[in-house]
């Protein structure tokens, strides 16, 4: 970033914010245009576009060249912003075809009975309170990519000792969280689930088994199916893990 022109260095920190704000949306789904084009952005786009100019000579970056990074970085955040408000109003969009199907369902919600005030913490599946907890680290990000990595690994620290894994950047380690790992054995076999910041300030998602303490494979998962996964398998560990269960259920009376 320090080769860039002080133009182009603001350009990227706006694109990198779009799509920070993207990412939250993006880690649900989407397959239509606006969300591949996002996607991309983050992983080609935009780098691409730096190292094209980072390849030109040192001595032969002059204004032009200069001038033809700054109209293609601006170019991008034009590109990113619209695709950013058109993934925002599809997700608005589904968020009301979801009331309406509910309201179809169940019936507006004044014509039904009012719910217990009082849950029996007791008879709340595991899964239910990992999902719990996992929902309360996506608000602490409040949306933001670069703070899940910090976030995460201080929740699951606290709730899962025994299985998380975390690597800190920086001298002795005292450094911002750069990767994470969850190790959640299963009935046959055992997955680690990590998270590692990319070098471009995103987060990379992937999954290895592992068979009798041997590695098997590691395949790279959508942020979204990665989460859902663990929430799945960290649900069916706390099932027999009493100290997991106590924790996770601390977490949902502080959040009641």
């Amino acid at each position: 970033m320090n080769a860039l022109p002080q133009e182009a260095e603001t350009l990227v920190a706006r694109i990198e914010a779009l799509l920070d704000q993207a990412e939250a949306l993006l880690a649900h789904g989407g397959s239509d245009e606006a969300a591949y084009a996002l996607r991309e952005t983050g992983r080609r786009y935009l780098p691409d576009t730096l190292n094209v100019y980072l390849d030109v000579p040192p001595a032969r970056r002059d204004a032009t060249a200069a001038t033809m990074l700054v109209e293609q970085l601006r170019l991008l955040e034009r590109a990113t912003a619209q695709r950013l408000a058109a993934l925002s109003e599809s997700a608005e969009t589904a968020l009301a075809a979801n009331g309406a199907f509910l309201t179809e369902r169940f019936g507006a919600a004044d014509s039904l009975p009012a719910a217990p005030e009082h849950i029996d913490l007791a008879n709340v599946p595991p899964t239910t309170l990992v999902r719990r907890a996992f929902e309360r680290m996506e608000a602490e990000t409040g949306g933001q990519t670069a703070a899940l990595l910090d976030v995460a690994a201080r929740r699951l620290s606290e709730i899962f000792p025994a299985l998380v894994q975390v690597h800190r950047s920086g001298f002795l380690g005292r450094g911002p969280v750069d990767a994470l790992a969850l190790d959640v054995p299963r009935d046959t076999d055992m997955l680690r689930y990590s998270l590692a910041r990319s070098a471009y300030g995103g987060i990379d998602a992937t999954v290895t088994r592992f068979l009798r303490g041997i590695k098997n494979r590691t395949v790279t998962a959508d942020i979204g199916d990665w989460t859902r996964g663990l929430i799945e398998d960290l649900g069916a560990y706390a099932e027999h893990e009493r100290g997991a269960r106590e924790a996770l259920t601390r977490l949902f009376q502080e959040q009641a």
